[in-house]
């Protein structure tokens, strides 16, 4: 994760995981769990900034569902899960407020800013939820 990344790192500790993350040239994002039927994934900052890095970089993108994801999944009904598919990446939270406001500040001064990167990753979480329904 990015403090493992950034232990003892003097860098900007948003611009070296927007790097790190180019390098790498696939973001695979795990939704590990679900809270009060949201995604659990969608409540934190870091991991929503990834899809945003991978975006804006024209980097590969995928989700997929740790095992107990898919149970809690299996086990919603169809009109709750369409609930759970809204993302405000401006409510996400980020432990060190630092972090908070360099992000903020860089998804804001993107073409097409908030907006872009909550449909880009409910779009994802679309096709997440569509291909478990289909494969099951």
């Amino acid at each position: 994760n990015q403090f493992d990344w950034l232990a003892g790192d003097p860098h900007d500790g948003v611009t070296t995981f927007g790097e790190n993350v180019k390098k790498i040239g696939t973001v695979v994002c795990v939704v590990d769990s679900f809270v009060a039927r949201q995604a659990l994934y969608f409540s934190r900052l870091w991991p929503v900034f990834e899809v945003f890095i991978a975006c804006r970089a024209g980097l590969d993108i995928e989700f997929v569902l740790m095992s107990d994801s898919e149970a809690e999944l299996g086990e919603m009904p169809l009109n709750e899960l369409k609930r759970m598919i809204v993302v405000d990446v401006l409510s996400a939270e980020a432990s060190d407020p630092d972090d908070l406001a360099k992000i903020h500040a860089e998804i804001l001064s993107a073409p097409g800013g908030a907006d872009f990167i909550n449909s880009k990753v409910a779009e994802l979480f679309v096709r997440l939820i569509a291909n478990f329904v289909l494969s099951g």
